[in-house]
């Protein structure tokens, strides 16, 4: 008896060291944070765990901006990316953070989490499993509910608010806000989840964790404020011109038409562009519309890229080819001699990764397209996103 509870206590999550870790981390980053981002983390007021931790998602650096706020570790699900990183090793020894595919349903994650709940630890989930893009939130299934009742855990919903503003997506800088914070919006007790159906906690999970922070009238300076809004916005609306927008410093401009705009502090576009005057509007009606193109026969495509295959705890193999393109039926991946074919029907999700990446998973593996810098991938997730809901109302309708 004592040799097997020896061999468990080895095969234990949670880790004294994590929280050394942790309290380390507590200590050195709010002065960084302060300064480097204007960030200040509200206390949560919260004692020892465990906890269910659920956040919107603005910045890279969310994990460390949502732990300044919590006493304790917290064990975040991390995507595949992280396992490749060469650090991968020392940042599974320090804080061990939980292995999760992106926009795939994981169910050794999800064991993994009620580990870690099982041994006191709390777990911190991005739902939205993508930093938002255009400002607003990116969505999240409604399984969640059920992940939250499957946990048994108090769940703590909490708010990152000018992540965006501070930190796009689609930048390549910081700019120096007047407003970022972090902090604790509610706390839902299992015996008040419970009570309520999946549905109705669904809803209550999306309205606690929406944050809208291009109308925050908050502002936001750089002198190079547009630079890479074309990793967002794909489209033009005046004349309809695919991959067609260049920005430079704080403005940029669409080199069919020679339409031209700023991108200003408040986080407008002046003048607008069309109908649109904010990132948001613009980014929904591209969503539509590139879906639309793609049916009537057209197609996207870009040059430049890298090719690869992510294997957890691997570094990335090169794969051949130099160029992508996805019509309505396939995604294709082509040059330095070689084609590689892939149905839409057979790739099980598609996901942007970073500012500059995707992620598809086909036949249990999981490919990469990186592109150059300006290289917009979000315009990939919303034609596959989209041609998926066009096949299943065809499916529907027969």
């Amino acid at each position: 008896m004592k040799e097997e509870t020896t061999s468990q206590k080895k095969k234990t999550w949670v880790k004294k060291r994590h929280a050394r870790t942790f309290a380390f981390l507590r200590a050195v980053l709010p002065p960084f944070l302060r300064l480097r981002y204007h960030y200040r983390a509200e206390p949560s007021g919260l004692k020892e765990g465990p906890y269910l931790i659920l956040s919107n998602h603005q910045a890279s650096m969310d994990p460390f901006f949502l732990s300044a706020s919590f006493p304790f570790p917290v064990y975040f699900f991390a995507s595949d990316d992280i396992f490749n990183l060469k650090l991968s090793p020392l940042i599974r020894f320090l804080v061990n953070p939980i292995p999760k595919s992106k926009s795939l349903s994981d169910l050794q994650a999800v064991k993994d989490m009620v580990r870690v709940l099982k041994e006191g630890g709390s777990v911190g989930i991005f739902p939205e499993g993508n930093r938002t893009i255009d400002g607003g939130p990116w969505g999240f299934s409604d399984s969640v509910a059920k992940l939250v009742k499957l946990s048994g855990v108090p769940v703590v919903l909490y708010n990152l608010r000018g992540g965006y503003g501070t930190d796009p997506r689609w930048g390549h800088n910081i700019r120096r806000g007047d407003f970022y914070r972090g902090g604790v919006r509610e706390v839902i007790y299992p015996e008040e989840y419970r009570a309520l159906s999946n549905e109705a906690l669904y809803e209550r999970l999306r309205e606690g964790l929406t944050v809208d922070d291009p109308g925050s009238g908050h502002r936001y300076k750089s002198g190079r404020r547009a630079e890479y809004i074309e990793r967002a916005l794909y489209l033009c609306p005046v004349c309809g011109g695919l991959s067609t927008l260049r920005s430079r410093k704080n403005r940029f401009v669409c080199q069919s038409c020679g339409r031209e705009a700023e991108y200003t502090e408040d986080l407008r576009i002046s003048p607008p562009f069309g109908d649109f005057d904010r990132i948001a509007p613009w980014y929904a009606w591209e969503r539509e519309e590139i879906v639309q193109r793609v049916l009537a026969g057209g197609a996207v495509e870009d040059g430049d890229i890298l090719f690869r295959e992510s294997v957890k705890f691997q570094n990335k193999q090169k794969l051949p080819g130099d160029r992508v393109r996805m019509d309505r039926e396939t995604l294709t991946v082509s040059g330095e001699g070689a084609e590689s074919r892939y149905p839409l029907e057979k790739i099980t999700a598609l996901t942007m990764v970073g500012k500059k990446k995707f992620n598809f998973y086909y036949e249990g593996r999981t490919l990469q397209v990186k592109g150059s810098p300006r290289f917009c991938a979000i315009k990939y997730v919303h034609l596959f996103d989209g041609l998926r809901a066009a096949r299943e109302r065809e499916k529907e309708e027969v």
